[in-house]
């Protein structure tokens, strides 16, 4: 099957973005991998009517996400923290916090802080107004910031 060139550059350009949006997600690199697999063959199934989207990086990483979220809620064992290079307490503090947030909340701040996505484009990722994204958004910020100070107060 003769595949099209923009998908393929898609491909090799945001592969390692949307895993990493998704590992940083869900803090298992298997489930990871596998849902951004499975993200990029829905999108080349759907190509014709992806493949003009501005904001086709975004669906990838929604579906990526959603996809792992599946895996986890099928899963009876935790996963592990994930683990940077840069201060890894707050890495840890951060994307522990990130994955107790509400899903939406979730697709928000991975695709507008993690993909840089606007919020305009996070918002036909997600399917939803510009405002819904705002507002999901300051939710999960003010969320954040107080779960961070709390586990800030009780080191």
């Amino acid at each position: 099957m003769k595949v099209d060139r923009r998908f393929e550059e898609l491909y090799r350009s945001e592969f390692q973005t949307v895993f990493r949006a998704v590992r940083a997600l869900c803090g298992d690199a298997g489930i990871a991998e596998d849902a951004t697999q499975e993200a990029f063959a829905r999108a080349l199934a759907r190509w014709r009517r992806l493949r003009d989207r501005p904001w086709v990086a975004g669906w990838v990483t929604t579906t990526a996400m959603n996809a792992a979220r599946r895996s986890l809620r099928r899963r009876s064992v935790p996963p592990p923290p994930v683990l940077e290079d840069r201060d890894l307490d707050a890495s840890v503090d951060l994307w522990t916090q990130v994955r107790l947030l509400p899903a939406r909340q979730q697709e928000a701040v991975i695709l507008h802080y993690v993909m840089d996505l606007s919020v305009a484009d996070s918002a036909a990722a997600m399917g939803c107004e510009d405002g819904t994204v705002k507002a999901h958004l300051a939710r999960a910020r003010t969320a954040l910031r107080i779960q961070l100070e709390e586990t800030h107060d009780d080191r």
